[in-house]
């Protein structure tokens, strides 16, 4: 299932011809890019081998498991599933048994021997305790909140924004991991709309299900686009969900008019190598779409239950925690944190199965929910209790079938095993322990057992943190807990259920909704129409049309960490218009994500690039040699969905006093660059941001380590982005926050000094109420100053935030930078200073950016200030001549 037209030899010749811009020549940096000594290592082994190219360039994923999906495994799942129904002890039940018996002896699994207070080490079980983190490439930021970047596991639909995926809820600020975002799919872009499905036996996959749909996509100042969306299932539970522009089509494959092309043609080009011959045009029967959502949605659920144990001090075996009753204050406590209590009887929502009409379980029970779940909880102590082994079972029966399970410690008890666990569903152990409880101190401390085949999952436990009984911690456990499932649905036993139950779908489709037509048949009647819309004439000459889709192009790769000293990875580098992937291929696992908007920059040369994201961190890829083509399809793909650019190598020089000539802030921005330097010829800018001096990545750098190299090193050399065209820094926090801003400049939001201003703290009285006219206008004038510096604060206050330096707040008594300076002893910049000729560096957050605008500001509001003296004084002389004319002589009495 790799056919040499989707695979492409080194240093073959391409085919496919481009006519978009070429990048640039490659900069000195390129040539830094894979050493032969560094990709063979100390040892003289051979580099990892790239991965097949399994598709064709032109199909765009939709999601990262559409990139995973590969036939060739597909088709061995087909010829092994006799092999996966086989019964196997799993679960608790396996940390007791010994291996079984196989035609090859397994070795037998000690565990991870990671010990813990909370829990012991046992067979087939893995241990989180505090301090793990997720594996994979680049430096890992906080991803609670919507920023930064999200965790590996939680990526999955690559063609919308980050944003979209779910934190929903005023305090959710965890990510919902190994959901399979993509199922809705088909509901979105097929159900309800005119599309095809094909059903059909294929004699390596098995039984399979296609469907396929024609779409327009309009593009601004240009003529219509078409858009091909297709899914491929098998009996893999991975499912090949992507789409074809019809402009991206080779010439031979293109629709001539507009009856758009065929369905076999499209499936020709896109899947050459399955059997389109045994492939029938599905009946219109409506249980078609029906049978399709529930196939393809199948994984997706919105409801959990979760068992939790009770654990006494002094206990730790099953039977103790069953045979407990009643709940202890803390316990009692606990529960009242995770959930709410709910009266069986006559509940509506999701139950459980627990019996919401006779009171056979239970009279109440534990129920919540987490963002778009509902969790309903089996608490031991809720469940019907009496001394005998029968009532000890109905407890089981209950908590026994959940995958998840928590097991709440009291001080004293017994560290957790699952050796003392004996079932086959519970695969996931969430030990929580009180500490001081019923007090203002109460804290819980949290470790996690997990079978060995269930991935670590989020969120991730610090290393000897204890919680305090917050709504935070009830979210973090929660998180886990859903977490925790889905991961486990990836587990041997539970994989081998779910592709059984998709093979029973799949072949009733084949068998019982499938016609007597023909895909070719079909493909002759009913193309892919565009009903109601006439095709414009395409656009000549472009080429490379892919570029320009919205779902994720696939590249072979080997990557590694930037400036760490990590192996490469054979992965599959995959870039849509809202995110950059990197999937290893031997886990088959994401291990580096990030927005498209947090792409700084990059650096390429004919066999790779290192790509810049976030706060100035990098990854490194190395494509196979003679793939040149494929790294400028990589740039302009990045060209076309980031704000980044190429980077810039310089090599400055000092002046007869050793000095560079210019400054930068912490963060590596540039704030100001002396005239007639060499750091100014060069080519050097403010709002540039450095990312390497001296050939080390700033991340990886303090500021004070920055400073030293810049002061001391014989070469200077640094890698830098420029500006953008307005001169702004091109960073991505910096661009979030201006759009929070809605274009309100940061230059403007400086105000006087009292000391150098006309400007008086102390707002001047109004002119009396008989001229509204001119009230309304002074009052008008003083709102609109009022409202200005009521943003200038928000603004400081959100630039003191994200600095390291506290920026003074704006009050009546404003003071400007010049009277910070002399109160805190700084001496002014001498010509010729900066970072790295000795001079003192002045700490500030681009305080030499809004230089111009803090002066072109306090002039702004000088004028404003003698203009609303002036009307003050001519509406007062106006007042007093209508008193005359009034009231006569002003002696008066009136």
């Amino acid at each position: 299932w790799q056919p040499e037209l989707h695979r492409e030899r080194p240093g073959a010749p391409r085919t496919r011809a481009h006519s978009h811009e070429e990048p640039r020549a490659s900069s000195p940096a390129a040539r830094r890019f894979w050493d032969p000594l560094v990709l063979l290592g100390l040892t003289g082994e051979e580099p990892p081998k790239f991965p097949p190219q399994i598709w064709v360039r032109q199909l765009a994923h939709y999601d990262v498991q559409s990139i995973l999906f590969d036939p060739g495994e597909a088709a061995w799942c087909q010829g092994s599933a006799g092999r996966r129904v086989r019964n196997i002890t799993t679960g608790a039940s396996a940390a007791s048994a010994g291996p079984a018996p196989t035609p090859v002896p397994e070795e037998p699994d000690p565990g991870d021997g990671k010990d813990g207070p909370l829990v012991l080490s046992c067979p087939h079980f893995r241990n989180e305790i505090g301090g793990e983190e997720e594996g994979g490439l680049g430096r890992r930021q906080e991803a609670g909140g919507g920023a930064g970047q999200l965790p590996n596991a939680a990526v999955s639909v690559l063609e919308e924004p980050r944003e979209s995926y779910p934190t929903r809820g005023s305090r959710a600020t965890h990510y919902i991991e190994y959901a399979d975002l993509g199922a809705s799919y088909y509901r979105k872009y097929f159900y309800g709309k005119e599309h095809q499905n094909f059903f059909g036996v294929d004699e390596r996959l098995g039984a399979v299900a296609v469907s396929l749909r024609r779409e327009e996509k309009e593009k601004e100042g240009a003529s219509l686009q078409y858009n091909y969306r297709f899914i491929l299932r098998t009996s893999e539970l991975r499912t090949l969900r992507g789409s074809v522009l019809e402009e991206a089509l080779p010439p031979t494959a293109r629709p001539p008019a507009a009856r758009g092309l065929s369905p076999k043609k499209l499936l020709e080009h896109v899947l050459p190598d399955l059997n389109l011959q045994g492939l029938r045009l599905a009946s219109n029967s409506p249980k078609v779409p029906e049978t399709l959502l529930k196939l393809d949605e199948q994984g997706v659920s919105f409801q959990r239950k979760v068992g939790v144990l009770y654990c006494r001090a002094g206990q730790g075996s099953e039977e103790e925690m069953y045979n407990n009753e009643g709940a202890g204050p803390p316990f009692q406590e606990f529960l009242e944190l995770l959930g709410q209590h709910v009266q069986l009887r006559g509940f509506t929502k999701y139950r459980a199965q627990l019996d919401t009409k006779t009171d056979s379980t239970g009279t109440h029970s534990l129920y919540t929910t987490y963002q778009d779940y509902e969790i309903m909880f089996h608490v031991s102590t809720m469940l019907p209790y009496t001394p005998n082994n029968r009532q000890q079972l109905l407890r089981k029966r209950h908590i026994g079938n959940d995958i998840v399970t928590i097991i709440f410690q009291e001080p004293g008890a017994q560290p957790f095993t699952p050796r003392t666990i004996r079932s086959h569903f519970q695969h996931v152990f969430i030990i929580v322990r009180v500490h001081e409880p019923c007090t203002e101190r109460t804290t819980y401390s949290v470790a996690v057992s997990r079978t060995k085949d269930i991935p670590l999952f989020g969120p991730p436990i610090p290393a000897g943190h204890r919680f305090p009984q917050t709504l935070a911690f009830r979210d973090f456990l929660l998180a886990k807990a859903i977490n925790a499932e889905n991961a486990a649905e990836r587990s041997g036993k539970f994989h081998a259920m779910a592709t059984r139950t998709r093979q029973e779908y799949l072949q009733d489709l084949a068998r019982s909704h499938a016609t007597t037509t023909s895909l070719e048949a079909s493909s002759s009647r009913l193309p892919l129409l565009s009903l109601g819309a006439k095709r414009k004439e395409r656009a000549k000459g472009a080429k490379a049309w892919e570029l320009q889709s919205a779902g994720a192009l696939v590249w072979s790769v080997r990557a590694r960490d930037g400036d760490r000293a990590a192996p490469e990875l054979p992965c599959l580098l995959g870039i849509s218009a809202e995110f950059l992937v990197l999937i290893e291929a031997k886990g088959k696992r994401v291990i580096f994500n990030c927005s498209c908007r947090d792409v700084l920059a990059w650096t390429y040369s004919d066999c790779g690039l290192d790509l810049y994201y976030g706060s100035g961190d990098y990854v490194s890829v190395r494509l196979p040699d003679g793939q040149g083509d494929e790294v400028k399809d990589i740039v302009h793909r990045l060209q076309l969905v980031t704000r980044g650019c190429e980077t810039r190598e310089l090599t400055l020089l000092r002046n007869g006093l050793g000095q560079l000539g210019f400054q930068v802030d912490s963060e590596g921005f540039v704030t100001d660059v002396e005239r007639f330097t060499f750091a100014e010829k060069a080519g050097l800018q403010p709002g540039a941001r450095l990312v390497r001096v001296c050939e080390r990545a700033l991340p990886s750098l303090s500021h004070a380590q920055t400073t030293e190299l810049l002061r001391t090193a014989k070469k200077v050399t640094i890698t830098m982005v420029p500006p953008d065209e307005n001169g702004k820094p091109r960073s991505p926090s910096w661009g979030a926050w201006a759009l929070g801003l809605k274009g309100l400049a940061l230059d403007s939001c400086w105000a006087p000094c009292p000391h150098h201003a006309i400007l008086s703290p102390a707002r001047p009285p109004l002119p009396s109420p008989v001229l509204s006219e001119a009230s309304e206008s002074l009052e008008e004038e003083w709102d609109s100053i009022s409202n200005l510096a009521t943003t200038c604060n928000s603004i400081l206050e959100a630039l003191s935030k994200e600095g390291e330096q506290q920026i003074p707040r704006l009050h009546h008594g404003w003071e400007c930078q010049a009277c910070i300076q002399a109160d805190r002893g700084w001496s002014p910049r001498v010509p010729g200073g900066g970072l790295g000729c000795g001079q003192e560096q002045i700490p500030r957050q681009r305080e030499q950016a809004a230089k111009a605008a803090l002066q072109a500001e306090v002039q702004s509001l000088r004028q404003n200030n003698q203009r609303l003296q002036q009307e003050q004084e001519s509406a007062a002389a106006r007042l007093s001549q209508v008193t005359r004319l009034l009231c006569g002589s002003p002696s008066q009495s009136l």
